[in-house]
């Protein structure tokens, strides 16, 4: 806790803490030495007299002697709300702290892409991670100073009571506590006073927490199963680059830095419900600008990392979740990751999903910069994410196939230009949602697919309007016979996402637009 402000009854605490220079630690348990109070922090003067001259000087703190806040606490007199208080943006810089848009957290962004909450604001009190503040201290190679004055009121007896110290109760080289009677408002009510001052050192310089002083533990490199032995048990080996083999007689007796591992499709699950942090495209998994990975994601069965990848490019943390779902390979490779990883040619993928997204991005691109408006509206940003989480379904549960009926029909359906289309015909018609519109325009513009397309939009609009609409029973069961929904809903999914391609490349065609030349 760097600061709190509390009242309970008659009780008032105040508690805070401070930087200051190592040569103050004396000074700063000497019963003259007047600390900074809880709210100083703001730039000012310090003014010195000596041999007959004043000495003015500007204090960044306004607080002189080298004395440094870690909170900020700023007065306004009652006459603007009060505002949270601050903490060092000093502080903040070394850390690379994010902050929420209240100002009531900073979060720390870790290497492999977690987060945590580093310090939690609120008006009566800011509290820190210890380690944090720890490291902040071993980069400045200064005292934290941790100060606590606490007021218990009381009514004044009928005798007098002898005012100033009465108890000293502990003094040590890097502590005092003392407690006294003061009398703040006329004697009309006085109080006891406990004062204490704590002075805590700066680990040494090496615990920093940042270059050149961010040591850290050897890294852990988890075991992947790679084969099956004659008995049908798994074979595993460390995915430890150093410990492989490679092309240039590394290892020799080692597996291969390029050996395949399989992965179940469901470890894909939490990066897709994460678009704001992850990102998925063909043959890659990226964390931000932290990490990345190079995969397999064009197979239909399985996901396939290359052993060596594993160690080098997955975080450690992320390698125990990966484990989950490691499974004995079954199969090779697919056609278009064998083509890239080893001969070293251009393959566009084969999955619909990748296809889809891939022919989706380039066909909105493409369309705008020839026709000067574009035919899908650019996503919402809270509907940014449709799109990437968009996928051949990871099992085949009801969630997932209603997801992705919703996602497609929100790239489809929802995000038709309804304004700019109608821009584009002569009439108007009451009531006329997107599909109509479409429809209308298609038809003005002579478009051939135009029955074909329409019907995979209006049912792709009726699928998802009835699955949001009934009940998970029989007549759930009922719509998709009416919609006659391939069992095999990965499979439904799949085909959806080729219609919705074909629809793409066939309208691009048409306008004159070949989309395979914009890769």
């Amino acid at each position: 806790m760097l600061y709190e402000s509390r009242k309970e009854g008659d009780v008032d605490v105040f508690q805070w803490c401070m930087l200051a220079p190592k040569r103050l630690r004396q000074h700063i348990l000497a019963d003259s030495c007047h600390l900074p109070v809880y709210d100083f922090g703001a730039p000012g003067f310090w003014e010195s007299h000596s041999s007959g001259r004043r000495r003015v000087k500007y204090e960044r703190y306004g607080y002189g002697e080298g004395f440094e806040p870690l909170v900020i606490h700023q007065n306004h007199y009652g006459v603007r709300p009060d505002m949270l208080p601050q903490l060092s943006e000093e502080f903040r810089l070394y850390h690379n702290l994010w902050v929420n848009e209240a100002g009531t957290e900073f979060i720390k962004v870790n290497d492999d892409g977690s987060d945590e909450v580093a310090a939690a604001i609120g008006p009566k009190g800011v509290q820190v991670r210890t380690k944090l503040l720890r490291q902040f201290q071993a980069g400045k190679q200064m005292d934290l100073v941790l100060r606590i004055s606490s007021f218990h009121h009381f009514d004044d007896p009928d005798e007098e009571l002898p005012l100033g110290e009465i108890v000293v109760a502990t003094e040590r080289d890097d502590m005092t506590l003392s407690v006294h009677v003061a009398d703040t408002v006329g004697r009309h009510r006085p109080c006891s006073v406990l004062d204490g001052r704590k002075i805590l050192r700066a680990p040494p310089r090496e615990k920093a927490g940042m270059p050149p002083f961010d040591t850290r533990t050897p890294e852990t490199y988890h075991d992947f199963i790679i084969g099956e032995d004659d008995d049908g048990e798994p074979i595993r080996h460390t995915c430890d680059p150093e410990q492989l083999a490679n092309y240039f007689g590394k290892n020799p007796d080692a597996p291969h830095y390029l050996t395949s591992v399989h992965f179940r499709r469901e470890v894909l699950q939490r990066y897709y419900e994460q678009p704001e942090k992850y990102s998925i495209g063909d043959g890659h998994l990226d964390c931000g600008g932290l990490w990345g990975l190079r995969l397999d994601n064009d197979h239909p069965d399985h996901v396939t990392v290359f052993l060596g990848d594993l160690g080098r490019d997955l975080p450690e943390s992320e390698r125990t979740y990966w484990q989950t779902f490691n499974v004995v390979p079954t199969g090779g490779l697919s056609q278009t990751h064998f083509r890239r990883a080893f001969l070293g040619q251009w393959a566009g993928p084969d999955s619909p999903e990748l296809r889809f997204k891939s022919a989706y991005n380039r066909f909105n691109r493409t369309w705008r910069e020839r026709f000067g408006w574009a035919l899908f509206k650019e996503p919402e940003p809270d509907d940014v994410h449709v799109l990437q989480r968009l996928r051949i379904p990871l099992n085949d549960s009801q969630p997932e196939f209603e997801d992705q009926v919703m996602g497609s029909a929100k790239v489809m359906v929802d995000a038709l230009n309804e304004v700019a289309i109608q821009e584009q015909l002569p009439t108007r018609v009451k009531g006329e949602k997107g599909i109509g519109k479409l429809e209308r325009w298609m038809d003005q513009e002579e478009y051939p697919s135009a029955e074909r397309d329409i019907a995979f939009l209006r049912r792709l609009q009726r699928l998802r309007s009835k699955l949001t609409a009934h009940r998970k029973g029989s007549d759930y069961a009922q719509v998709l016979r009416d919609e006659n929904v391939n069992p095999d809903r990965i499979q439904e999914v799949a085909t959806m996402l080729q219609d919705a391609e074909r629809l793409l490349y066939s309208l691009a065609a048409h306008a004159g637009i070949d989309l395979d030349s914009y890769y």
